[in-house]
């Protein structure tokens, strides 16, 4: 772009100077030849970036217009490449929710009478496929009653202990590390 304004700007100064030079000189044989050589400077000035393009090294010039298009070829299919692999990733780790809330559903249910509502995972940054999982966290809900349960005042375990309980549980089930569990209850009243 600086190229073009500095060439609109040539262009212009000669103008104006032509013009003063034109107004500058008397009428005679003399001045026919003041205007061939200033119409020669001009076309000069017209064409200069087309002698400035080829001034310079003209291998170098087309090689570097030749590696463009190659370089953002190759950009495009890396991030290409990025965007499939991320989604992929993604498909891998639903799949994984998925086939781990089968597993735990119907002993959770028969053993502490909880749905599974969700689960979801923190993955390293490694590129194994699939990736390491660094935590697993369940969210779980107590089943819904339809019949009203007699209330039973007795000593019970903290809520701490029973989420340590189920997190070995889904841990066992899992075949991981119990650390890596986070249950999370919510208490459907």
């Amino acid at each position: 772009m600086g190229l073009l304004t500095e060439w609109i700007s040539h262009i212009i100064t000669f103008i104006l100077l032509a013009v003063v030079i034109e107004l500058i000189l008397p009428n005679g044989s003399f001045q026919k030849y003041v205007k061939m050589v200033v119409g020669l400077l001009f076309i000069f000035i017209l064409f200069s970036p087309l002698f400035r393009l080829f001034h310079g090294d003209v291998d170098t010039w087309l090689a570097s217009i030749q590696q463009q298009p190659n370089e953002t070829f190759e950009n495009d299919i890396e991030k290409k490449k990025k965007e499939i692999q991320a989604s992929q990733r993604a498909y891998i780790l639903e799949q994984m929710a998925v086939q781990l809330k089968n597993i735990a559903a119907e002993e959770l249910m028969r053993t502490y009478g909880l749905i599974v509502t969700d689960i979801s995972f923190t993955i390293g940054e490694s590129e194994q496929n699939p990736p390491p999982i660094e935590s697993i966290t369940v969210e779980l809900a107590e089943e819904a009653a339809s019949v009203v349960k007699p209330i039973r005042i007795q000593s019970t375990t903290p809520p701490t202990d029973r989420h340590d309980d189920i997190a070995r549980f889904l841990a066992n089930m899992w075949e991981v590390d119990p650390q890596m569990i986070t249950v999370h209850l919510e208490r459907r009243e």
